[in-house]
């Protein structure tokens, strides 16, 4: 089997090397036209076991080969223009890791077809400035969508799963998981917002208003998240982790035992993905008005982002 991995960030990494070395799979890498060139080993380091894998001498292309039999999308979906290109030179099926609230997924589904499974990643991982990968694999296994009886990506999407389980990730196909992903992640995601509108892990700890907009937007976003799919069982519990005594002492608790989990945090949640809070705030006070449902949390996350009235009032939409 031949997996191209679009996007090298960190979990790109993480997958690619794991099914080169493990999956018994071959892999490319799709990476910017710039890093084509780049003849430097991909390496990964599990923070829990200490243990580093690289890719010596990886393969490199800045469009999915034509004999990929799969993708792995690591990267986000919203701007499609930017995507549609590079994946085109390939009909092979889209296994989507990044999450997708309802609109993005009719975006990515309007554009692949069938061709587009949503997924759910069982890594947790964050790039040194060394350009080495620090990895979690969580106990739970990286899902996607069960194929359509009859569809004709249904095999190689069966034999992914296959190799990601070979590779130590777990792969599952379930039902629904392009509803259990957006549902899930409505209930936590503003705790990596207000991470993202405090800066630092301690400055949210000493923002009581930030901390108390968190609690309630997590219980808008659990109101939201019974009305687009089927959340985590876990999932629910959103809005107790994000009561304000309670977010605090799992911050205390989270800088003692890992200091390098709330840099990745802070990171991740705070850096890296404050304009993907903006795309889905903004989604997320749509559906909300759409289900019929209160979201004056999500309106004042919003607004400290500083997106226009205007923008919220226009309905989605895609950036360019």
């Amino acid at each position: 089997m031949h997996v191209a991995v679009f996007g090298a960030g960190a979990l790109g990494r993480v997958y690619g090397v794991r099914l080169a070395l493990h999956g018994s799979v071959d892999v490319t890498f799709v990476v910017r036209k710039a890093r084509v060139q780049s003849t430097e080993p991909i390496v990964i380091e599990s923070v829990r076991r200490g243990a580093r894998e690289a890719v010596d001498v990886p393969i490199r292309a800045d469009v999915v080969p034509s004999d990929a039999d799969a993708i792995l999308l690591a990267v986000g979906t919203e701007d499609l223009d930017a995507l549609t290109g590079p994946l085109s030179a390939s009909d092979a099926p889209i296994v989507i890791l990044t999450p997708m609230l309802p609109e993005g997924w009719a975006r990515v589904r309007a554009a692949f077809g069938e061709r587009a499974y949503a997924a759910m990643p069982g890594v947790v991982a964050y790039a040194r400035e060394d350009g080495v990968v620090r990895y979690w694999r969580p106990p739970a296994p990286t899902k996607i969508d069960e194929p359509r009886a009859g569809s004709a990506s249904a095999e190689a999407v069966r034999e992914l799963a296959a190799a990601l389980s070979r590779a130590g990730l777990g792969g599952r196909l379930t039902l629904g998981v392009h509803e259990t992903n957006p549902a899930t992640t409505v209930c936590f995601i503003p705790i990596g917002m207000a991470l993202a509108l405090a800066g630092s892990a301690e400055r949210l700890r000493a923002d009581d208003s930030l901390l108390a907009l968190t609690a309630q937007a997590c219980r808008e976003g659990v109101r939201l998240s019974h009305r687009i799919g089927t959340p985590e069982l876990w999932a629910p519990l959103a809005p107790a982790f994000a009561a304000p005594w309670a977010l605090r002492l799992w911050l205390d608790a989270l800088g003692r035992m890992s200091p390098e989990a709330v840099f990745y945090a802070e990171e991740h949640f705070g850096r890296k993905l404050a304009e993907q809070h903006r795309v889905m705030i903004r989604e997320m006070i749509h559906l909300a008005i759409e289900k019929g449902l209160p979201h004056e949390a999500f309106d004042a996350i919003a607004a400290r982002f500083s997106l226009p009235a205007d923008a919220l009032d226009g309905g989605p939409s895609s950036r360019g």
